[in-house]
């Protein structure tokens, strides 16, 4: 509906168009037919004469009747979406209306802090997302799947695309400390366990979702430190019961991965490297690389005699040269399948929304089990009691099954053997080359790791309306979060190339010989319990006050029992006394948070807006000398265009607002606990056998203890403004923000000899910047109706103190001085291009430097620059390259609809991030020999007819590649990107015809297809994904993938 929402024509049209069909005298019958703004009847629309209860609503086509009616009278014309409208009979006795839809949406209920208000009267930053970013999606295993770029200051991020363990993660404006500060999560006024929790959430239940990103998140105190996210459920509606079905089925296909060398490519390749190396026939490797030339598609059988062994000293059974693409080997298109239902209905006394949802997700991964299941259930009433007490419940339930190959990751790990080697034995069993096993094998036969969890939430919310202005509200909120997981290893047989027992001994991996069972448990349940008071007035019409204070009680209780039993048969799914059994995990504790919290909001005329909240927070986590500390925000807004110098402008420029907030929130994160208590470890590693052979115990000093902690106070500052234009056509909103933590929680350095390690301390200074806008555009030309957005956050942050001072060539995770998550490396010069540079160069630095130059440096290595010429390559010379977390992130939008059809795109990326990856053998030619590495080189590297060659010249020397793979600013890439997050294209049955075919049994039908992840524009050209997080290697990545979905949606 919004996306058709805004017209166009002359800006400030917000009535009807009329036309007189016939004067007729007063209190006689007027018809009447009310349309939409594309023509289509509007049914079910409300017609009522003004000051009356006389009123009807439209029919199937649009039409009504009313009788009676006085030629003096008022039609009061409504319907949920769009503005309602008033027009004089004047006598008339027919009346067509075109109808507009809401776009202002100013007076939009925006969920807040305990409590609502209107979107005209907020002061703080507040992003509001509605329920329709989640439709037309396709199979989603967490609501954050569809938010990427779509919120300003709101980073979303990914680790993989497996089943279940996508990694997703949030963040807004980004980084306030060294310390853990991921954004508070609210369910239905409830407080989550974790942002994580929003795995279990079904989309299609979700209404809004809010993101409090400044002085506004202060009402949260303690656990507001990473801002605040709201979710608010879809709530029941009175009226005849309405069906709602929403299904699709997705196909995915593995996307940006590694194109491997093929067998004849490797084989040049390696050739060159050694030959670059000085090495001959005389070297195993290089004898190899021309045996598997010669005989490639081939096999040799050395293992039984029958052949002699063509490369004396390799300590193999057999050669097999298969010209193999394990990227195709190990993974290949997928599907998933989603399926909600809900229903919903009620009266003015009882109103009740029943949903269920069902999500099957497959794995890429051709081989072994690797799926996630997942069952969703929620109800949602809401009784009128009397007219003071409405009781509203939501209960909500979810059973999800995953099954995880257990040695993923060691098969992750070997997903790039030599071309050469084959899937499977002659006869199709498991492949084993010297000491190689293959991926496959690993995830076919190596054991299933199932995990099961099963959640239980029960909110209750009583609210009593004391007086006309005041009202009490209560709630209780109780989860509960039981996880098991069955983690079965198994032993695998290996075989010889020709089908026979392979009986070799070398195991990388020995402690993998033996079968083995582990069984871990997991139970958390968390309370909630809050009451407020709010008390709302109005003085003479212009002064506006609204009060609300409150108390809070949050308690935590986890407790995780895990066993572990070796040389057992797993397949019992039992520990029994058989085999090895221990205790692999036992933990139990408890956390609680006690609050006060009230704010208070004064309007004059909506036009002076006035906010102050705050909050008094008492930790379990702290000493009760430190346990208390209040927090508070306090903002302020001034709605321009309700001035009266704006009057004339109004019909041009429906809003203009600028806020300003202050405000300060704490966290917690940075401490245990049991903050304030000597805690001691106890075990037997080093204890001493006394008596019958039995092992003492020792106990060693955990954490020193110390009573100066208390929480980190985080300063937020924030100006901005709203805007609408044009007949709210053109609207947008830009903030700029500061955030200052001047008492964060760091640890200290002291000697060893100090017997345990330091307490935290209050010493850390860390500080963030940023902006963020958006700006949307909404029009109609003809019939077609358009729109198009986008939005736009850049952010960066410096850690003052409280990190390290030594930096190190790579990823520095805390640096004092710079950003979080910083790249340092050497300043590139070039590449040695003849014998007279190699000699000039090392002896400028060789032997007079820390950096490990080798000795055997050759032409078309890398040089690097001596930064602060003092005649050494040392640490001393590292330069600041960048931050692995990208300063810039954005996304944009747009789409028609024409007659029911649709189209839609969505484009998202980031900008300014340094990639800093892995020197693996995926990036690292022939860093490991047994591994096979990315195509990308071919043709790209140093030689005397290439001297500018992107790369240096092949090796297979590690110091060599060490040294020209370090960390430098040649080695970084740039992780700007942009890609076409979602494309879709649908169509919606017109409502009147759907319901004249169905005679009313279907009141909407919609059936799409929609591609997702399908385009990127990257300067990263391997095949490494710059979405992907930095702390996955190249070869242990679960890729991301392309998915291209078919859905449907009806309402009965």
């Amino acid at each position: 509906m919004m996306a058709s929402a805004l017209l166009a024509g002359s800006p400030g049209t917000a009535f009807a168009d009329t036309n007189d069909i016939l004067e007729v005298l007063q209190n006689s019958t007027v018809r009447g037919k009310v349309v939409d703004v594309s023509g289509e009847p509007v049914i079910g629309a409300s017609v009522v004469v003004k000051g009356t209860t006389t009123g009807v609503i439209t029919d199937l086509d649009g039409n009504f009747i009313l009788s009676n009616v006085s030629g003096k009278a008022v039609l009061v014309i409504s319907y949920v979406g769009y503005k309602p409208q008033e027009i004089a009979v004047s006598g008339k006795s027919a009346i067509n209306v075109t109808m507009q839809e809401d776009s202002e949406m100013l007076d939009e209920v925006v969920v807040v802090g305990y409590g609502a208000m209107k979107k005209s009267s907020l002061t703080g930053s507040v992003t509001v997302v509605d329920s329709k970013i989640f439709e037309n999606k396709g199979s989603m295993s967490n609501p954050l799947q569809a938010l990427q770029g779509q919120a300003p200051g709101v980073r979303i991020t990914r680790s993989s695309s497996a089943p279940g363990e996508e990694g997703w993660g949030v963040s807004l404006r980004g980084a306030v400390s060294k310390n853990a500060t991921e954004p508070l999560l609210i369910i239905d006024g409830v407080p989550s366990d974790a942002v994580s929790d929003l795995q279990y959430l079904n989309p299609s239940d979700i209404e809004t979702m809010n993101f409090l990103k400044d002085a506004s998140a202060a009402i949260y105190g303690a656990k507001a430190a990473g801002g605040v996210i709201i979710v608010t459920t879809k709530r029941p509606q009175a009226g005849k019961l309405k069906i709602e079905y929403n299904g699709s089925y997705t196909r995915k296909m593995p996307g940006l991965q590694a194109e491997l060398m093929g067998l004849d490519e490797w084989g040049d390749a390696f050739l060159q490297a050694m030959e670059n190396d000085g090495l001959d026939d005389t070297y195993t490797w290089y004898r190899y690389v021309k045996l598997m030339q010669a005989n490639k598609g081939g096999f040799i059988n050395v293992h039984d005699g029958s052949n002699p062994n063509p490369i004396p000293g390799m300590g193999v059974s057999d050669y097999v040269f298969h010209d193999v693409d394990w990227t195709d080997v190990m993974w290949g298109p997928a599907n998933s399948t989603q399926h909600d239902l809900s229903f919903s209905g009620g009266n003015e006394k009882v109103t009740y929304r029943l949903s269920a949802g069902y999500l099957f997700d497959d794995s890429n991964l051709r081989w072994g089990e690797n799926n996630n299941q997942q069952y969703t259930f929620r109800s949602s009433n809401v009784i009128k009691a009397t007219d003071r007490l409405t009781i509203e419940s939501v209960i909500s339930a979810v059973h999800k099954k995953q099954v995880t190959p257990t040695q993923i990751g060691r098969a992750l790990n070997v997903t790039t053997p030599l071309p050469g080697r084959p899937v499977s034995t002659i006869d199709g069993k498991p492949y084993l080359w010297g000491s190689d096993y293959m991926a496959n094998w690993l995830l076919e036969l190596g054991g299933e790791n199932e995990l099961t969890v099963t959640t239980f939430n029960l909110n209750e919310t009583l609210k009593y309306q004391l007086t006309k202005e005041l009202t009490a509200s209560a709630t209780f909120g109780y989860s509960t979060n039981s996880a098991t997981r069955d983690e079965k290893t198994k032993s695998i047989q290996w075989y010889h190339y020709d089908g026979t027992v392979n009986t070799t001994t070398a195991n990388p991996y020995p402690t993998q010989a033996n079968s083995a069972y582990t069984k871990r448990a997991s139970r958390t349940d968390n309370y909630s319990i809050s009451g407020y008071l709010n008390y709302a007035k109005t003085i003479g019409n212009d002064h506006n006050i609204n009060a609300m204070v409150g108390m809070q009680y949050d308690r935590r209780d986890y407790e995780v029992t895990g066993t572990t039993a070796t040389d057992i048969q797993p397949e019992l799914g039992i520990i029994n006394g058989n085999g090895v059994v221990s205790i692999a995990d036992a933990k139990k504790n408890s956390y609680a948070l006690l609050s006060y919290f009230g704010r208070l909001n004064y309007n004059y005329k909506q036009r002076y807006l006035l906010e102050f909240n705050a909050r008094y927070d008492g930790s379990s986590k702290f000493q009760p000398e430190n346990r208390w500390k209040g927090f508070y925000g306090v903002s302020g807004g001034w709605r321009v265009t309700e001035e009266a110098f704006m009057a004339n402008l109004k019909e041009y420029i429906e809003e203009l607002k600028i806020r300003v907030s202050y405000g300060e929130v704490g966290n917690q994160s940075g401490i245990g606990l049991y903050d304030g208590v000597q805690l001691y470890n106890f075990n037997t590693a080093s204890g001493a056998y006394i008596g019958d052979g039995k092992v003492s115990y020792i106990a060693a000093t955990k954490e020193l203890v110390t009573t100066n902690r208390t929480w980190e106070r985080i300063k937020n500052y924030n100006v901005g403004f709203d805007f609408a234009v044009l007949n709210s056509r053109l609207s947008g909103s830009v903030d700029l923000y500061m955030k200052k933590n001047d008492n964060m929680l760091i640890g200290l350095l002291y000697p060893g000899t100090l017997g345990g390690s330091a307490p935290a301390s209050n010493n850390g200074k860390f500080e963030s910047k940023g902006y963020e806008g958006m700006l949307r555009w909404r029009d109609k030309i003809g019939e077609v109706s358009y729109h198009i957005g986008g939005t736009y956050t850049y952010m960066e942050n410096k850690l003052l103190s409280g990190g390290n001072d030594v930096i190190s060539a790579g990823f520095n995770s805390a640096v004092n001085g710079y950003p979080l998550n910083s790249v340092f490396g050497y300043r590139y010069a070039g590449k040695i291009q003849n014998e007279d540079d190699l000699q000039a160069y090392k002896n400028l630095y060789y032997g007079n430097n820390t950096l490990s130059m080798p000795s055997n440096l050759r032409v078309g290595d890398h040089m690097y620059e001596d930064v602060n010429k003092d005649g050494k390559l040392t640490q001393d010379d590292l330069v600041f390259l960048g931050t692995d977390d990208p300063k810039v992130t954005f996304a944009f939008d747009l789409g028609l609809e024409w007659k029911g059809f649709d189209v839609s795109a969505i484009f998202q990326g980031a900008a300014q991030r340094t990639v800093c990856r892995d020197a693996d053998s995926w990036k690292v030619p022939f860093k490991a020999t047994w591994m096979n590495t990315s195509n990308h080189t071919i043709g790209k590297v140093w030689s005397p007819e290439n001297p500018n060659g992107r790369y240096p010249a092949y090796s297979t020397k590690k110091e060599i590649n060490d040294w020209n793979y370090m960390a430098s600013s040649w080695f970084i890439e740039d992780g700007t990107y942009l890609r076409l997050k979602n494309l879709t294209v649908g169509y919606t049955i017109p409502k009147a015809l759907l319901t004249k075919v169905t005679k009313g049994v279907l009141e909407n039908f919609r059936v799409y297809v929609t591609g997702t992840d399908i385009w990127e524009n990257s300067k990263i050209n391997d095949g490494w994904d710059p979405e992907a997080t930095r702390a996955v290697s190249a070869r242990q990545r679960y890729p991301f993938t392309r998915s291209y979905t078919f859905g449907l949606s009806a309402t009965f």
